[in-house]
């Protein structure tokens, strides 16, 4: 059976240069969960931020018997898990992206919920209410 490259490279897994195309998602919140799921997302993100620097400061390796082979070995150690278009590094950061837009959707939402229950409730003044 033939195989299909849609224009991926070799269908190898081959680094494209550029990010894979955003997903986009819709989920359906209560507005009273809102701060909780902020809240967690903030915490998860904490996190994240935190393995982030560990991976730029503390997970690159250096050529450890100075000989030709460790220092090959350590080139592409550090280039898959740091430097190359899907390295361990840019999945941590595009997670990372995601999780600030999802916490920006959230405070959005939120924002939207409170302007719509401030005009019900000035409608329901105007009307003497209920």
């Amino acid at each position: 059976m033939p195989s299909e490259d849609h224009g991926h490279g070799n269908g190898h897994g081959a680094d494209t240069g550029t990010p894979p195309p955003a997903l986009s998602h819709t989920l359906s919140v209560e507005p009273g969960a809102i701060p909780s799921l902020r809240n967690a997302f903030a915490g998860a993100l904490t996190k994240l931020d935190k393995q982030i620097e560990l991976a730029i400061t503390e997970v690159r390796v250096r050529p450890w018997a100075g000989d030709p082979v460790s220092q090959d070995a350590a080139e592409k150690f550090n280039e898959r898990s740091l430097e190359s278009g899907d390295s361990a590094l840019t999945a941590l950061q595009n997670y990372q992206q995601q999780l600030k837009g999802a916490m920006d959707a959230l405070t959005l939402v939120e924002r939207q919920y409170q302007t719509i229950e401030d005009d019900n409730t000035g409608l329901m003044g105007q009307q003497g209410g209920c």
